[in-house]
């Protein structure tokens, strides 16, 4: 009897204690009362819905899903209100408990997502890549600014051209050298997929083949391995 009370309490005890699985994201919007809220991802460029939230009366709001590793997931706002941007904030999930924090006038900007070593380091990543990405906006400004223009000069086209390729050799060498300081995260692999094109891929294998064996053969890091395998040929 003393044996089969002992086995009662030993798994009530393991159920009590086991965390839940998958990623639970608990997030407040400021100023938002009606609208409804999606957990996506994008696969192979197609958006794919994985849960959702009606909210009515309330900011708040709680996600789940289950996800076998970290990776780049998307909350998406529908606000009604007949625009298709700034409505979807890009956050590295993980399989634990997640907090998101934005404000409805200014979804995407003032959003912090707070949770886990992958995102941590990604938020560090965005705000360091602000000035990079002022550079290029500016750059966008100036080549709509010359091609609605009635004679812009040649010299006006090369210096563009000449600073385009300054700001993106400066994008990719803080973007390698940011995943290589990291390499043994998820975060790493996903920064050299998506934000390295035009590096040599001799470097970008480089520090692949430094990697732990857990992320090489990580999500992004089996794709990783496929596009540098591409390149060998």
């Amino acid at each position: 009897m003393k044996k089969t009370i002992g086995i009662i309490i030993l798994i009530l005890t393991a159920c009590s204690t086991d965390k839940p699985s998958g990623l639970i994201l608990n997030g407040t919007i400021e100023n938002l009362k009606v609208g409804t809220i999606y957990l996506q991802k994008i696969k192979d460029g197609t958006i794919i819905n994985m849960d959702s939230v009606v909210l009515d009366g309330t900011g708040s709001f709680t996600l789940k899903h289950a996800i076998k590793e970290p990776q780049i997931l998307y909350v998406y706002l529908n606000k009604k209100d007949a625009s298709s941007y700034n409505d979807r904030i890009a956050f590295f999930a993980s399989d634990t408990t997640m907090t998101l924090h934005t404000d409805l006038y200014d979804f995407e900007d003032a959003a912090v997502v707070t949770g886990g070593t992958n995102q941590k380091l990604y938020s560090t990543y965005l705000k360091n890549t602000q000035k990079l990405n002022q550079v290029y906006t500016n750059l966008i400004k100036r080549e709509l600014t010359l091609q609605a223009a009635d004679n812009p000069s040649i010299e006006e086209f090369d210096k563009l051209t000449f600073d385009y390729r300054s700001y993106l050799r400066k994008k990719v060498l803080y973007n390698m050298n940011y995943a290589n300081s990291y390499r043994d995260t998820e975060l790493a692999v996903y920064l050299l997929l998506q934000e390295t094109e035009g590096a040599n891929p001799k470097i970008i294998d480089s520090i692949y083949k430094m990697m732990p064996k857990k992320i090489q053969t990580s999500l992004y890091g089996k794709e990783l391995s496929e596009f540098l395998s591409k390149t060998r040929k």
